[in-house]
């Protein structure tokens, strides 16, 4: 899977995996920043109106990407056992149930047009929050087609080509960001909707990468990847079994922040600008401790394909050495530097300036902390889910989500009627819950006893 002269389980194997699938993290991150402050920009509105709509869509996505992307896991295992046959079969599962997803996804877009309606946002807001998210709900099925694709690769232990990908679609999605937002080259200034589009063309051109290493070069005739094309019960049937419950929780974990982002814009609009400009800033941990989750999860399922948890547990170690350490300076980056981070989203001229930033600077205080909440839960996280305990996160979710996040904020909000910060707050102890119930479970060991490929 990796280079031999890695030795197993080691600091430096895990690094070799990880730090592709880091960039290809950070990579969106930086697509992401570029998309928001182009709009912020653009005006204030389409800012708040962006994180909202986008947050809707990728909940909409969310349960079928941790379905596909589930499908790196059954390669991972197959991969170490040597059943290159059992790869192939495994892909073609995993872009079978991506392509009914892709359209069963297209299918709900009038629903959540009712959800951003239903929400009442303010109508100038409301309007680009439609605008935003048809676009990108009716074409997101080709960001799940990419997990599935790009399975084939990082669960090969080959993560530098999503990596390459990834930032090929994303330096397109940016140059398309300025030219169709502004209304440059010729393009008519196309506002929030210009930002839509560039984000799925440049998620195009990622599907168009992977199709063409898998199906027009080496990798077709030594995997006979179209020799292997079809449907195959046994595969397709334990890919279920065990990504549904890791698509289903991550679903509820995206819900329940969307419906978090939602209930905040009632608070009123200068607390959602707020808000939405330290999301944008979370997910700089978010999404480079993701990658490094990514490498867990692959880890851990080649491990245990090969029944050597103690390996399992020696990769997980590595893992807190690097997820801590870049956690706590971000953490303390955000703590002791919010001017200059907020500084990059509130523009002095802005008639509302001064309100926001009396809004975000509490909050960056508090982002310091969830920041290594969130590590902790997704170093965890990853680890059992890649030896297939997918059931436990699905029911810890389900729980924090509906039990803790959404009834507390909802409490918050409307009938305590509390300022953003105390929302905030309650966000920062929902993370910690999360961190500590996967923390517990890996320690219990109950993970090291599933056997996700079973005797297919």
């Amino acid at each position: 899977m990796v280079k031999k002269s890695y030795p197993q389980a080691s600091l430096r194997e895990l690094w070799h995996l990880s730090y592709p699938l880091i960039i290809t993290m950070a990579a969106q991150v930086v697509m992401q920043f570029a998309d928001r402050m182009f709009l912020a920009w653009y005006s204030h509105e389409a800012l708040a109106a962006c994180v909202p709509a986008g947050a809707l869509a990728m909940t909409f996505a969310a349960m079928f990407m941790g379905l596909a992307s589930y499908t790196s896991v059954f390669i991972s295992q197959y991969y170490a056992k040597k059943k290159y046959a059992s790869v192939a079969i495994s892909l073609w599962q995993g872009i079978f149930l991506a392509v009914i997803s892709a359209l069963l996804l297209a299918a709900l877009t009038p629903l959540g047009t009712a959800v951003i309606n239903a929400f009442g946002h303010e109508a100038a807001v409301r309007s680009l929050e439609l605008k935003y998210f048809i676009i990108l709900n009716l074409f997101g099925g080709l960001a799940v087609i990419n997990n599935a694709l790009a399975s084939f690769f990082s669960g090969r232990g080959q993560t530098k080509v999503p990596m390459w990908a990834a930032v090929v679609g994303n330096l397109v999605n940016i140059g398309l960001d300025y030219v169709m937002i502004f209304g440059k080259l010729g393009f008519p200034a196309m506002g929030i909707e210009g930002a839509a589009w560039a984000t799925i063309i440049g998620c195009g051109s990622i599907t168009l990468i992977f199709c063409t290493l898998i199906f027009a070069g080496k990798v077709r005739k030594e995997f006979k990847i179209n020799r292997l094309a079809g449907f195959y019960k046994p595969v397709f049937s334990r890919l279920l079994r065990f990504g549904l419950p890791n698509g289903f929780g991550f679903l509820m974990d995206i819900l329940s922040f969307t419906l978090f982002t939602f209930m905040i814009g009632n608070i009123d609009t200068i607390s959602l600008q707020a808000s939405n400009i330290v999301m944008s800033m979370q997910p700089v941990v978010f999404t480079v401790i993701l990658g490094l989750g990514i490498g867990i999860q692959i880890l851990v399922s080649k491990y245990q394909g090969l029944k050597r948890p103690d390996l399992s547990i020696k990769v997980v170690k590595n893992a807190c050495k690097i997820g801590y350490t870049y956690a706590g300076a971000v953490g303390l980056a955000f703590f002791f530097g919010a001017p200059l981070f907020m500084g990059l989203f509130i523009h002095p001229s802005s008639p509302d300036a001064a309100a926001i930033t009396a809004k975000t600077y509490p909050l960056m205080k508090l982002v310091s902390f969830f920041v290594l909440f969130d590590a902790t839960y997704l170093i965890f996280g990853e680890s059992i889910r890649g030896a297939g305990d997918t059931k436990f996160y699905m029911y810890v979710m389900l729980f924090c989500a509906w039990g803790l996040l959404i009834p507390g904020t909802w409490l918050i909000v409307y009938k305590l009627q509390l300022s953003v910060f105390w929302v905030w707050s309650w966000l920062t102890f929902y993370a910690a819950i999360t961190a500590v119930l996967m923390l517990w479970r890996f320690l219990r060991g109950k993970w090291k006893t599933f056997n996700v490929t079973g005797s297919v």
